[in-house]
Formats: structure tokens, C-alpha cells, sequence
């Protein structure tokens, strides 16, 4: 992957890489997030562009690219023109055609909005129809579409009007926090319409985006940062560690000491006794999710799940149920699966495990959860997942999810009263996919979304990630959270037990103890005690710093 370049013209500066521009700032403020040309797979992965040929020409009144590119083995060819002018008009053109058919979900430009400067204010839309409607960017985090039928939008960040419009295709705006993307986005095609589509052989699809940015300074003008630049130091209560544990990803190895357990159940018989005895080993008390599936009774399943655990001498503490068909993404407004209900599953739970604490929610993303809000009469605590990976895999995209915790864990807290929150796996690659068939298969060990196979996850980079994660969610009051498997894909160990880099983060934030002191500010986040330090750099390539902990972690 190349490395951006830094490029300005006038007081507008932005990155650009094959394929975008991102970070687009005025003056220090950050106006444009992100505008790109990705196309999707019948999956939602994103084809793997291949640059043909790319320009850049700089003056001092504009900065001019032009590229080549192609997806799906050259099925579809894309030329992309991006030109800055130094005057605040933005343009971006599109030009697909058609080699041979392609079958995809969605293609053509995306445009994000940075949600510092935006969340809760007020935003113009233009519709196709010519209509005019006033809106807001939510402040909580919106489980559809704010804006739908667009054409154009105008509001301001910070002391800088934004004017786009957008020409060649219908687009929407979703609220990208959902997925922990730091962005609204605005894309086409909107999701109403028919998908997976066929962009035919010899059709040619043509978009374009104008952006055009009013300056309106005033002396005491500071600018929007990307993030919030203050610092914030507290002490904070932290978070049980949980481990996701399934059949496949335990090995030999014995489970970690002062980690949660958190056994997956799909049916009732998905342990054998030798696995679970493996467990009890270390850990006589678990905690428990339980998939029902659509073929069988969750009275049936519950009671085998329990008869499994007690007859091995493993204690369940906390206990979700949940509909196999819940395992998949719905629209807000549905069209809901027939059948077995969360509610119900629930209820069985409560009936079969008498003397543990039930969870309501979802066992995929904030996403599923927000869009089919728990009933939470009769929980004792919520969950959810998240990964950081669903729309895109480079470093600077992954690390701007930190930037949307915060969001995640406010909403979450607006849905759920009183319960507490109870994470489930939080981590770069995804655990499985609710927005298509299946994880999109990773055999080049590249960084690229929608995988369960992310080539960081062996690396300090995934130990930084999940210490800055476990930092915000500490700040949020969160109750437990996991941020790794035993082993396998998401591991934080080597099949021989030896542990990953962010193995060693996971057992020196398990050695803090039940509190420390937090700081977090724009670039670092860091938790301390007398027992040790554990500091994660969370811009730029991320870097894990430890100190204390009985032995030199650096």
C-alpha cells in the first residue's frame, strides 16, 4: 500500500492515496473526511482496486489527479479525477464502463463527513424532486438514513460553509458510527433499490461530486481537529477482560488466568466434554452465549447447554440467547425474521438459568443492536460487538474507529436505562459477517475489510488497538468487555501458548487490578496504578509502551 501524500493548495491540504482523498482541511479545520470510489462485492466486500496509471499536477491555483483503475479481475475499468482548486471548489468525476458484467452491491462515489464539527448540527438537503428539506447530523447515533433522495447538501463546519452536490446517481446519507466508522457517509446507490445489480458489459456509469467550501473566519478562527484535542484524567473503574472462546480456538494451550471466559453455544452439544474439561481447568465460572438454531427448540438447547456445563463442573454467570437468524443484518424497518424472537429466547433463558444474569441485545454489532433496540424489562445487562474493519482496513481508517467508541458506548447507554453494558468481542477483524454470506476469504494476508484474517492481529499494532479500546470503554463505565480469543484468527495466542503482543497487553491490563487512573488526549491513550502503566499511541502506525508489570513489556 503506498503511503499518502500530503498535498495543499492555498489553505486547503488533504491526503490523497489511489482511489481517495481524505482529511481535506481549510485552514486547520477538517471539512471532507474522505471522498472514494469503492466497489462492493454481492457480499459487501470491497473488490481490490488495481491502479493502472495515475498523475498529479500541482499550481499555484490547483492540484489536479487523474488515475486509472480496475476491479474484479479487470471486469471494470474506472477513471477517477480529483481537482482542488485554492478558491475552495472541490470536484470529483467518475467514469465506469464495463469490460465484461459485474455483479455488485453498490459502485460509485462515497463521500464522508468528519463527525467532529457536525454531530447535532444542522444540515440543507436538496432532493432529486426538488424539494428542500431541513435536517440535523444526529447526535445520537441513527439507526437509518437521516437524509435520503439527495442531490445536494449544505452546512458548516466550524467557520467554513459546505455546499456539495452530487450529480449522475441518486445518494443517501447513513450515520457510519453504527459500524464505529469515525464518518456519516454519503453514498449511492440508495439501499431501497434492488442489490446485488449488473453493471453490463460495454455500459458506462458517469458521477460527479462538487464541493464548494465558503470561508467565514473570524479572528479568534481555532479550527476543527479530526479529534477532540482536549485531555481528560480521571480515575476510572475497569472493565472485566472476557475472552471469546469457541470450540476451534481452543488448543492445548490452558486459558489464561483473571480473564472471563465467554463460551459460544451454537445448539446445545458444541463443546465436547474434553473441551470444557479443558476449561474447568483454570476457570470453574463462565459466562455464555447461546445461538439458537432456526431448526430447534430454545427450551431444548438451553437445558443441554446447562446439563453440558454442570455435568463439567462450570459455572454459568451470565447468560444471552439469541435466534441464529439474529446473526444477520435487517433494516430498521425491517422485514424482520418469522419465528423465534429475541424476546422469547430470552424468556428461556431466565426460565433455565435461574441463578445467572441475563443478557438482551446482540451478539454482532452496535449496528444490529441499534436497529432492533433490546427490550430491557427483563435483562440485567446489554450486549453487543463491534470490529473495526466492515468498510474499511487501512491503519488510519482502523484507528479513526476510536474516535466513534465514544459515540457507540453514549447511545448504547441512551437504549439501555439502567442495565450495564457487557461487551462482547471487540476487535480489528470481524468475528463473522452480518451483511452477507460469509467473511471475505483473506489467503494474501492483506489488510482488507470484511475478513476475519487481519494480518495486525499478530502484531503490537492489534495489542494498541485493544488497550486504547479497553481505555474508552473503561471512561464509558462499561462492565466487561472482550478483546480477543484464546487462540485461532482473533487469538492473543500461539497454539503452544505463547503469548502475541497483544496477549501480553491483555495480562498486563488484567495485573492493574480493578481500577487505575486514565488519561486519554488526542494522540495517546494511558492507564496507571502502583502495579504498572500501559500506554497505546493511537494515530499514525500505533505503538503499545509497558512499564512495571514485573518484567520489561516494552
Amino acid at each position: 500500500m503506498q503511503e499518502p501524500h500530503h498535498l495543499s493548495v492555498g489553505d486547503i491540504s488533504f491526503l490523497y492515496e489511489p482511489g481517495l482523498v481524505r482529511r481535506l482541511m481549510v485552514a486547520g479545520t477538517e471539512v471532507i473526511r474522505m471522498i472514494s470510489a469503492p466497489v462492493r462485492d454481492a457480499n459487501w466486500g470491497t473488490f481490490s482496486p488495481k491502479l493502472l496509471s495515475n498523475s498529479i499536477d500541482e499550481t499555484p491555483d490547483n492540484v489536479r489527479i487523474e488515475e486509472v483503475f480496475s476491479v474484479a479481475d479487470g471486469r471494470l475499468l474506472a477513471d477517477l479525477t480529483f481537482v482542488v482548486h485554492a478558491d475552495g471548489v472541490v470536484s470529483a468525476n467518475l467514469i465506469f464502463t464495463g469490460k465484461e458484467d459485474v455483479q455488485t452491491n453498490r459502485a460509485g462515489f462515497t463521500l464522508l463527513h468528519p463527525i467532529a464539527g457536525t454531530t447535532g448540527n444542522a444540515l440543507t438537503v436538496s432532493h432529486s424532486d426538488g424539494c428542500v428539506t431541513q435536517t440535523q447530523f444526529p447526535e445520537q447515533i441513527a439507526p437509518g438514513q437521516p437524509a435520503i433522495e439527495i442531490c445536494g447538501l449544505a452546512h458548516k463546519v466550524g467557520d467554513v460553509d459546505v455546499r456539495i452536490s452530487f450529480k449522475g446517481e441518486t445518494f443517501e446519507t447513513e450515520d457510519q458510527r453504527n459500524w464505529s466508522d469515525a464518518s456519516f457517509k454519503t453514498y449511492c446507490r440508495p439501499l431501497s433499490l434492488p442489490f446485488p445489480y449488473t453493471i453490463v458489459k460495454g455500459e458506462t456509469v458517469t458521477q460527479r461530486i462538487e464541493v464548494n467550501l465558503d470561508r467565514k473566519f473570524e479572528s479568534t478562527h481555532r479550527g476543527v481537529a479530526a479529534r477532540p484535542t482536549q485531555s481528560i484524567q480521571k480515575p476510572v473503574r475497569l472493565p472485566q477482560i472476557c475472552l471469546a472462546v469457541e470450540p476451534d480456538w481452543l488448543t492445548s494451550a490452558s486459558l489464561p488466568r483473571g480473564v472471563v471466559p465467554v463460551l459460544r453455544f451454537t445448539g446445545g452439544d458444541s463443546y465436547s466434554d474434553e473441551k470444557l474439561a479443558q476449561i474447568v481447568q483454570t476457570h470453574q465460572d463462565v459466562d455464555v452465549e447461546i445461538i439458537v438454531p432456526e431448526d430447534k427448540d430454545a427450551l431444548g438447547v438451553c437445558e443441554t447447554v446447562k446439563d453440558c456445563l454442570e455435568r463439567c463442573g462450570l459455572n454459568a454467570k451470565h447468560i444471552t440467547a439469541l435466534p441464529q437468524a439474529y446473526l444477520k443484518s435487517y433494516q430498521p424497518t425491517g422485514p424482520w425474521p418469522e419465528g423465534l424472537s429475541p424476546e422469547s429466547c430470552t424468556q428461556v433463558a431466565l426460565q433455565t438459568f435461574t441463578n445467572a444474569r441475563i443478557g438482551v441485545g446482540m451478539l454482532t454489532h452496535f449496528t444490529e443492536f441499534n436497529r432492533r433496540a433490546p427490550d430491557t424489562s427483563f435483562g440485567d445487562y446489554v450486549t453487543f460487538a463491534n470490529a473495526a474493519i466492515v468498510h474499511a482496513a487501512d491503519d488510519i481508517s482502523v484507528w479513526e474507529t476510536l474516535e466513534t467508541l465514544p459515540y457507540i458506548f453514549a447511545s448504547a447507554k441512551a437504549l439501555s436505562g439502567d442495565l450495564p453494558i457487557r461487551l462482547g468481542l471487540v476487535s480489528i477483524g470481524m468475528r463473522s459477517n452480518p451483511y452477507g454470506a460469509a467473511l471475505v476469504p483473506n489467503l494474501c494476508h492483506a489488510k482488507i475489510a470484511m475478513t476475519g484474517d487481519d494480518p495486525r492481529q499478530t502484531a503490537p499494532f492489534a495489542a494498541a488497538y485493544a488497550v486504547a479500546a479497553f481505555a474508552l470503554a473503561a471512561q464509558a463505565g462499561v462492565e466487561a468487555i472482550a478483546l480477543a480469543a484464546p487462540s485461532g484468527r482473533l487469538g492473543m495466542m500461539n497454539a503452544d501458548g505463547s503469548l502475541l503482543p497483544i496477549g501480553k497487553a491483555l495480562k498486563a491490563l488484567s495485573a492493574l487490578g480493578p481500577e487505575a487512573n486514565l488519561m486519554v488526549s488526542q494522540d495517546k491513550v494511558t492507564l496507571s496504578n502502583s502495579i504498572g502503566s500501559l500506554s497505546a499511541d493511537i494515530c499514525g502506525q500505533g505503538a503499545l509502551h509497558l512499564s512495571g508489570f514485573g518484567e520489561d513489556n516494552d
